[in-house]
């Protein structure tokens, strides 16, 4: 249907017209999933909402990016704030450890051991990607070390798999606006062109 979109419109130059929609296409559809998609996950630290725990002293917040994360590769970003004078800490050393869901394989998940980095835009904030594979509740552990002391607090991370449905209906609207704004777009070029000759 797409390879015959010069009978529809009627004009020759259509024909660019639709092997750069059918290119689009066939990228989109086969070149992603043959892996011509990014090798890793990056993330601006640009968490919608933290979950806070109380520990010690201090006020710790963790979030992800997706907020609700999916089976694949999360961003984590956490902070560490005193909770009597409200500032947050640059220095502090930041420690993720977690327990994923009960599988088949194994008798239970875990993620050993990482340091999170400071961020290069705002160093109170500290950020890792971490990849988890399984779906469930993973429980996350954060140990934090600061000049003043230390402390550790527990949280829940519900990963859940998403509907592959909503994100393909919503690549195919997106494309059917594409397409109606192009042939209106072509179609008023058109009667702009006849208009000026």
């Amino acid at each position: 249907m797409l390879l015959n979109i010069s009978s529809v419109l009627g004009r020759q130059d259509s024909v660019h017209f639709g092997s750069a929609v059918v290119a689009i296409l066939l990228f989109a559809f086969l070149g992603l999933p043959l892996g011509l998609a990014p090798l890793s996950l990056e993330a601006n630290g640009s968490v919608r909402e933290y979950q806070k725990n109380l520990a010690g002293n201090y006020v710790i917040g963790i979030g992800t990016v997706p907020y609700s994360p999916s089976p694949g590769m999360v961003h984590f970003a956490s902070y560490v704030e005193n909770r009597e004078t409200k500032l947050r800490y640059p220095n502090a050393e930041v420690v993720l450890t977690g327990l994923g869901p009960v599988t088949d394989e194994q008798s239970q998940l875990v993620i050993e051991a990482i340091r999170m980095n400071n961020t290069v835009l705002d160093p109170t904030y500290y950020e890792l990607n971490v990849p988890l594979n399984h779906e469930g509740l993973w429980t996350i552990t954060l140990e934090i070390s600061v000049d003043e002391g230390s402390a550790m607090t527990v949280f829940e991370i519900e990963v859940l798999e998403t509907n592959p449905v909503v994100p393909i209906l919503t690549l195919m609207t997106l494309l059917g606006f594409l397409f109606i704004l192009g042939v209106s777009g072509r179609a008023w070029f058109r009667e702009y062109r006849k208009k000026r000759s």
